[in-house]
């Protein structure tokens, strides 16, 4: 069993990794922090383990529905991320 401390570390990481990559999709996207775009995070739970939802948030334009970025932990310890919103959505079917 892998201890909680690495595992929690490893997900941080997987989540930090996530963030950065959607950060610059945004970016590519013309939604800079600039002009006030942020990430917003949602956990949400499923059979067998919890997802962070990140998704571009600003407080006044509407973010692209197509654009954000899944980190997912299961019971049995295995982490994955997904980037691709029509891929997250299918994985919770």
């Amino acid at each position: 069993m892998i201890p909680s401390s690495s595992l929690a570390q490893a997900f941080s990481n997987r989540c930090a990794a996530a963030r950065a990559h959607l950060r610059r999709e945004m970016e590519a996207r013309g939604l800079h922090k600039a002009d006030g775009w942020e990430i917003t995070e949602t956990t949400r739970e499923h059979a067998g383990g919890s997802e962070i939802v990140m998704r571009p948030l600003h407080l006044r334009l509407e973010a692209p529905p197509d654009l954000e970025c899944v980190v997912s932990i299961e019971a049995d310890s295995s982490m994955d991320s997904n980037c691709d919103p029509e891929l997250s959505a299918n994985a919770m079917r």
